[in-house]
């Protein structure tokens, strides 16, 4: 399934603003980590992300098949006026329609992410995590080369998404 681009940021985003609105109590020692998109994707609320994906899609890939169909003409050849007028159209139309569906997607999301954090901080504060990274991230970037499952914060965050 194709993901908009602005969903990692995001949760990142709003993940951080609730470990900061917790760091009220002293600090702990511990260090953990949260599989942050399966817990998001494990939330009851996420069906409808989904849903906004499936319809996002539905939307966009005639555009973006449009889109491919004018390439061809536009890059391989001597495109008439009227093709490259097509194809900017259909560009920006493509561009507009992402951008709307990525906005409806982050609407829908916020909610869920808030909640997550909220369950998190709870967790992370009753099981002495001072600092916990969003493993995704943390991956990616290099920053953490090694991490025990000892640390992972992911089954007890999923639990208490269940006993909401």
């Amino acid at each position: 399934m194709k993901r908009f681009p602005l969903l990692a940021p995001s949760l990142a985003g709003l993940l951080l603003s609730s470990l900061l609105m917790a760091q009220d109590r002293a600090p702990a020692e511990k260090i953990g980590y949260l599989n942050l998109q399966a817990a998001v994707e494990a939330h009851p609320g996420f069906s409808w992300i989904r849903e906004i994906q499936a319809q996002a899609q539905a939307e966009l890939k005639p555009l973006q098949e449009q889109l491919q169909t004018l390439e061809s003409k536009v890059f391989l050849g001597n495109p008439s006026q009227e093709d490259q007028q097509a194809y900017r159209a259909i560009q920006e139309k493509l561009q507009q329609t992402s951008q709307k569906w990525a906005e409806r997607q982050n609407i829908a999301l916020s909610p869920i992410t808030q909640e997550v954090g909220q369950v998190l901080v709870r967790v992370a504060q009753q099981q002495g995590f001072g600092l916990v990274f969003d493993q995704g991230i943390a991956a990616q970037s290099g920053l953490v080369v090694y991490a025990s499952s000892e640390l992972d914060l992911t089954p007890a965050v999923l639990a208490g998404l269940t006993k909401r």
